[in-house]
C-alpha cells in the first residue's frame, strides 16, 4: 500500500511538474470581428484557408467571420462594430457618401460571373428581340457590369433586352430554368445547375469586363490608431491569398466540401476562380480610377474623387516586399 501511495504522489508531482513547466501567461489571441457576405463566394475560403493553415494564429488573432447583408456589414464596420470587412462593392459606395473607410486589400481584378441562357439562345445578339434578362438589383454591380457588356456587344440594354431586377443567385437560375427569364447572370454554384440542366453558357463575365468585387475594407481610425492590427490581419489575410493561387488540390477539396460539390466541379470552379484573382492584393492605379468613376455614376456622385481617397494599399505592398511573393 505504502508503494501504492508513493508512485501515485511521484505521478502526482510528475503532473504538477508539467503544468508548471508551461508558461501561465500565454497571451490570449486578439479577437477580429470580419464581416462578410452569405453568398457561396470563393473568397470566403480564403480566411477559411488562413485559418487552418494557422496564419491568423502566428499573428496572435483569432478571426471569427459574421455574417451580414452587404449595407448593415458596412455601416457596422464604419460604427465599430467589426474591424474588418471583405465587401467591396458597398464599401466603395460607403466612401463616396463621405464615411472614413479605406480599402486596403483587393483578391479580384475580374467579375466570377456567368450570363447563361435557354438552350436556343447562344450568343449575346440572340437575346435581341426583348428576351428577358435576369440581374440583380437595378444599380447593383451584377446589373452595372450586365448594361456595360450588353453595349459591347451591340445590344441596347434598354431597348433591346428587358432586364428584370430577380434577386439573389439561387432566385434568378431558378428563374431561368423554370422559363420565366430568357437569360440569367449567375455565380459559379448557380453555373453548376444551370450546366446540369441543360442551359446555355453565352459568355463569361470574367473575359468580358474589368471589376473588383471582394477584398478588405477598414475604418481609417483603425489604420491610424491601430496599424499593427491592421497589418497582422493583413499578413495572414495575404499568406493565404499566395497559397490559395498555388495550391489547387488542397482549395479544390476545400471548394468540393463547403459548395457540396463534386471533386470535378470544384476543380472548375477553382480554375476560374484563378483566373480572376489580383496579382498580389492590390489593383493598378488605372482600375482603381475605373472602380470610381463607375461607382459615381451609379451613386450620382458629381465630386471628382482622388483614388487616395478610396484605396490604400500601403501596407500589402510592404508585406510583398517583406514576404518575397513566397508568403506560403
Amino acid at each position: 500500500m505504502g508503494k501504492s501511495f508513493s508512485n501515485r504522489l511521484l505521478s502526482m508531482v510528475a503532473l504538477c511538474g508539467c503544468l508548471l513547466a508551461v508558461p501561465a501567461d500565454l497571451p490570449a489571441l486578439e479577437e477580429v470581428k470580419l464581416h462578410v457576405s452569405g453568398s457561396g463566394s470563393p473568397y470566403l475560403l480564403l480566411f477559411r484557408l488562413a485559418k487552418e493553415k494557422g496564419f491568423y494564429r502566428e499573428e496572435g488573432l483569432e478571426v471569427l467571420p459574421i455574417t451580414a447583408n452587404l449595407l448593415t456589414g458596412i455601416q457596422g464596420l464604419a460604427a465599430g462594430s467589426f474591424d474588418f470587412s471583405q465587401i467591396l462593392g458597398q464599401g466603395s459606395a460607403a466612401i463616396l457618401r463621405g464615411f472614413p473607410l479605406k480599402i486596403i486589400m483587393v483578391f479580384d481584378t475580374r467579375p466570377l460571373w456567368w450570363l447563361y441562357g435557354k438552350k436556343q439562345i447562344k450568343t449575346p445578339q440572340d437575346l435581341k428581340g426583348g428576351k428577358q434578362v435576369a440581374v440583380a438589383s437595378f444599380g447593383s454591380a451584377v446589373d452595372q457590369t450586365t448594361r456595360e457588356i450588353l453595349a459591347r456587344h451591340g445590344i441596347d440594354p434598354a431597348r433591346d433586352v428587358i432586364l428584370r431586377a430577380v434577386g439573389n443567385d439561387p432566385d434568378r437560375v431558378a428563374a431561368l430554368i423554370t422559363g420565366v427569364v430568357d437569360a440569367a447572370v449567375v455565380n459559379q454554384t448557380s453555373r453548376i445547375v444551370a450546366k446540369k440542366n441543360g442551359l446555355q453558357e453565352i459568355l463569361f463575365y470574367g473575359q468580358e469586363v474589368d471589376y473588383v468585387t471582394a477584398g478588405v475594407v477598414v475604418t481609417e481610425k483603425t489604420l491610424s490608431q491601430k496599424p499593427d492590427f491592421a497589418r497582422r490581419f493583413l499578413r495572414g489575410t495575404l499568406r493565404a491569398f499566395l497559397s490559395l493561387k498555388s495550391s489547387e488540390k488542397e482549395v479544390s477539396d476545400m471548394m468540393a466540401q463547403v459548395f457540396k460539390t463534386s471533386e470535378n466541379e470544384a476543380k472548375e470552379i477553382y480554375k476560374a476562380t484563378r483566373q480572376v484573382l489580383a496579382v498580389d492584393g492590390t489593383i493598378p492605379r488605372a482600375l482603381q480610377e475605373r472602380m470610381i468613376s463607375f461607382q459615381r455614376k451609379a451613386l450620382r456622385v458629381e465630386k471628382e474623387v482622388p483614388a487616395e481617397n478610396v484605396y490604400d494599399f500601403a501596407i500589402v505592398r510592404s508585406l510583398n516586399r517583406e514576404l518575397g511573393g513566397a508568403a506560403y
